[in-house]
């Protein structure tokens, strides 16, 4: 009886540990993991997909890095609206798709070219790269590739194991871009106490208050807590 019990349970650490083997494999092979990340985004118009999806086994380049950073911190609008700003990069002509992306990422110090007047927009992004611009767009303008992992982790972006994987991944796919996206939208902004979806929702007006309350990652403002609504209460009560 106890040699069949000893049995069984060697058998079951063996699944449990082949199948965590499979996992971790799974990742560092470029295994999809974050769909259903990538969905809430998707609900916030934080990420977009083309008619296969969102691609989350795909590669990511430098170019769709300064697009996606806009688009999720809310100033997409506000780049393709610009007018005569360019950015120094001679790979990066006027007609490029992200032209207008790179230089409104370059005007704000999110971007850096691989030299003093080269961008390599078609080249690959690496996980460290686009930690880097998503850190500075939350304020750590220090942050850069080399020590992205370490600020990720201590900014709360990613946890360090994560934060690490992805520095080290050999190839960057818009699955791991997910990931840091996810995170972004739940970390504080730097000095701040709201979260980079709080400011997106409650002053850019770039999310819906339903959308991110769906997302189950934002509690709308309770109405009694806001002034206006106080005073017009007070309003109401004295016209009675």
């Amino acid at each position: 009886m106890k040699t069949s019990l000893l049995k069984t349970m060697c058998a079951l650490l063996l699944a449990l540990w082949i199948t965590g083997a499979a996992a971790v494999a799974d990742a560092a092979e470029g295994g999809v993991q974050h769909e259903s990340k990538a969905a809430v985004l998707g609900q916030l118009k934080l990420l977009q997909g083309t008619d296969r999806g969102y691609e989350l086994d795909q590669t990511f380049t430098r170019a769709q890095g300064a697009a996606m950073l806009l688009r999720l911190f809310g100033w997409e609008t506000a780049a393709a609206g610009t007018q005569g700003l360019a950015s120094p990069f001679t790979d990066v002509p006027a007609e490029h798709w992200a032209a207008k992306s790179i230089a409104f990422a370059y005007e704000k110090t999110l971007v850096h070219g691989i030299t003093n007047d080269t961008f390599a927009p078609d080249a690959s992004m690496t996980g460290a790269q686009f930690m880097a611009l998503t850190l500075r767009a939350l304020g750590y303008a220090e942050a850069e590739p080399q020590q992205a992992s370490q600020l990720a982790a201590a900014s709360g972006l990613l946890s360090a194991v994560d934060a690490e994987r992805i520095a080290q991944a050999a190839v960057f796919r818009r699955d791991d871009m997910v990931a840091v996206a996810y995170g972004a939208i739940q970390t504080r902004l730097k000095g701040s106490e709201r979260t980079l979806l709080q400011k997106l929702v409650e002053e850019d007006k770039a999310v819906s208050a339903d959308d991110a309350a769906a997302s189950r990652l934002y509690n709308k403002p309770e109405a009694a807590a806001d002034p206006l609504n106080r005073i017009e209460a007070a309003l109401e009560e004295a016209l009675k």
